[in-house]
């Protein structure tokens, strides 16, 4: 990812309805019933999925993404299948 595409994800991020990596994984179990295992989410942050990767900031030793960034994730990887 470029510098300035990096610095609109961090700022898209950090403006937007903030979560731990615990929260979203709550987040994502609201909506499916089931809650992902906390590496899984992690690996999304990291490596992505098939080129998609959850927006997200490390601030210290946490690691933040939002429920806005959660949607376009899954938005993303549903427009590839």
């Amino acid at each position: 990812m470029s510098e300035p595409a990096m610095t609109e994800s961090v700022r898209r991020v950090l403006t937007e309805d903030c979560l731990t990596l615990s929260e979203a994984r709550s987040e994502i179990k609201q909506a499916t019933g089931r809650r992902p295992d906390k590496t899984t989410v992690y690996r999304w942050v990291n490596r992505g999925v098939g080129g998609t990767k959850l927006e997200a900031v490390r601030l210290g030793g946490v690691i933040i993404t939002s429920r806005q960034a959660i949607t376009r994730f899954i938005d993303a990887r549903s427009a590839k299948r």
